[in-house]
Formats: C-alpha cells, sequence, structure tokens
C-alpha cells in the first residue's frame, strides 16, 4: 500500500504506533532530530547506533551485536540512507528477519530520489520518502511510505500548533548546541491531518520537479567535481542530496564561505548520549569534518563556480579522515 501524509514523520508516527511488537528500535546516530521527537511522541522506546566507516550508514556488525545481547530484544530499525546513498541492504535486513521475523524494518529514504514504483526489496517493510524542505525533490510538504500488505497502519489525528513546533524544535537546537542532555515534552507539533491534495496531483507535481531538479543537481555537481580537490570529494553514491566535501578544519572553511555572501551547511551531529542511549564515535567524526554544498534549486552555477574559486584559493582545505 501507499501511505501520503503531510510529511513523512507522521507516516513514521503512525507505523511505530501501529506497529504490535515490544522493544527498542535503532536508530543510526546521525539520523534527524525529528526522528527521535517522532519517537518520544509514539512513546516508543529507542537505541542510537553509531555509523560504518565504509557506507556512513548504521553499524551491520553492530546491529547484528545488538540483537543478541541478553537484554530487550529490539522491535526493529530505521535504516536511513545517508545523503541519500542507495545501495543493496538486503544482506543485513534478511540477516535481521532471520533473529526477529516480526522485526519493522524501515528503509528511509528521505533524502533519496522519490521512487514511484510501489516497490520494496526483499525483507524490507517500509520505504520511506520526503519531498518536504530540503529534500532531493522538494514540493514544500509531504511524504509517502510504500508499505508491505502484512504490516498494520492506522492514520492519527490530532490538533496542531504552528507554535508547538517551532518551541520543540527550537529546543533540540539548543540541546545540540550547547551539548546538553535533551527532555522532551509533549506538545502539538506534528502535523497529522489529512493532505489537501490527492495523491495524483502530489505525485504528478512530484514527478515534475525531480526532472527539473534532477537537470540542476546534474550542471552544479559537475561543477563541483570538476573544480574541486578530489582528495576532499566523496564517493559519487552520496552526491545526488547535496555535493559532499570532507575537511580538516570545518568551521574556518564554513566561515570563510559565509564571509563571501554564499553559504553551505553542516550535516547532522551525532544524538547518542543526548537525545537517547548509546555512544557514536564515528558519527561525531562525520559531523566534525563534512560540509554539504548545495545544489538545488536555491543555489545557481555562477554561485557553484564562485564557491569553488573561493575554496580553490583557501589554505586551510586539507582533507579530513574520512575514507583515508
Amino acid at each position: 500500500m501507499i501511505a501520503f501524509e503531510k510529511r513523512a514523520a507522521t507516516i513514521l508516527f503512525n507505523l511505530i504506533r501501529s506497529h504490535p511488537t515490544e522493544g527498542p528500535f535503532l536508530l543510526p546516530a546521525n539520523i534527524c532530530p525529528i526522528v527521535p521527537m517522532v519517537f518520544f511522541k509514539a512513546r516508543r522506546p529507542f537505541e542510537f547506533i553509531d555509523i560504518a566507516p565504509s557506507t556512513l550508514c548504521i553499524d551491520h556488525d553492530a546491529l547484528v551485536d545488538r540483537w543478541l545481547a541478553p537484554n530487550h530484544k529490539p522491535a526493529g530499525i530505521i535504516y536511513v540512507r545517508t545523503y541519500g546513498a542507495i545501495f543493496d541492504a538486503s544482506d543485513i535486513f534478511t540477516n535481521i528477519k532471520s533473529l526477529s521475523p516480526n522485526a519493522l524494518i524501515v528503509d528511509d529514504r528521505c533524502l533519496c530520489p522519490p521512487e514511484f514504483s510501489g516497490m520494496l526489496a526483499p525483507h524490507t517493510d517500509v520505504a520511506l520518502y520526503s519531498t518536504g524542505y530540503a529534500k532531493y525533490v522538494d514540493v514544500g510538504f509531504g511524504g509517502f511510505g510504500v508499505i508491505s500488505d502484512d504490516i498494520p497502519y492506522a492514520r492519527t489525528e490530532s490538533t496542531f500548533n504552528g507554535r508547538d513546533l517551532d518551541e520543540m524544535t527550537e529546543h533540540y537546537k539548543n540541546a545540540l548546541k550547547t551539548q546538553t542532555g535533551y527532555s522532551y515534552k509533549d506538545s502539538d507539533w506534528l502535523d497529522t491531518a489529512t493532505p489537501q491534495e490527492t495523491w495524483s496531483a502530489y505525485r504528478e507535481r512530484a514527478e515534475q520537479e525531480f526532472i527539473r531538479i534532477s537537470e540542476i543537481k546534474t550542471a552544479i555537481n559537475s561543477i563541483y567535481s570538476d573544480r574541486l580537490p578530489l582528495e576532499i570529494q566523496f564517493p559519487s553514491a552520496f552526491q545526488s542530496w547535496r555535493f559532499n566535501v570532507q575537511v580538516r578544519d570545518k568551521a574556518a572553511v564554513l566561515d570563510a564561505i559565509r564571509r563571501e555572501g554564499l553559504f553551505a551547511s553542516g550535516h547532522y551531529d551525532s544524538l547518542a548520549g543526548l537525545f537517547g542511549p548509546g555512544s557514536a564515535p564515528f558519527a561525531q567524526t562525520v559531523h566534525h569534518h563534512v560540509i554539504n554544498l548545495f545544489n538545488d534549486r536555491h543555489f545557481s552555477p555562477e554561485q557553484a563556480i564562485k564557491l569553488t574559486d573561493l575554496l580553490a584559493h583557501f589554505e586551510p582545505l586539507t582533507p579530513g579522515p574520512l575514507f583515508s
């Protein structure tokens, strides 16, 4: 089935509330902070697992080790495709299903190009996509899930207050900024109302935007890949959502970019130990050294050229410790 909601977080909320298996869900430590907020709101426990250097996704060996631990067996996983990278994860999904046939496996593809075929990979219960702000296809709202027919999904509608969302967002951002433990306070921050747009109209709009944005990304990525040092570039599999580079001194590079009136961003910090249990040293390393260069409709090829010219003459532009 296809579940279509105002945002992908609503689909995840409905899924984990509907899932009958008890136990914690396992999340990658560098996940978008809105995901643990969904688990807090749904009153479902979770734990963080570090990511692996080879995939930048949740560490497969650590997943299996946690499943075999003597304490409560997990109820499922949220497998986030870091930077929108697509590769075959069927081996780990098959392994988890062999350990817990009723485990819920959510393939979180919110940073990937949306796929409307309705197909699921083997041993995948849900493929989750987003078309909200800053996603690969950004139509300003919306998310959809391809859900296996044997997975329960019950919609929930409740009151939504935009100010509650703003306050919650400010609260968790402050916790990350100060590196202090986050304490969740429930409110009406999640929009669960039925989308006003029909599924067919939404799909058509998203497919048209996919065509447009793919051309923009290809043009801007070509500028970055041709003009930036190869040793700071990520492998091509990680460059569809944004163009990612690894640098030794992230703060200095970002400051130089902003002084020139340009913009770039860092990516999600590790949430382990702040939003829930877990330790994630490699996720912290990635956060400390990775910069996302924009390649969407908010950034022009001329800006990309100006940015690469700036970085070419920036003395501290030395590679970070990833992929070495």
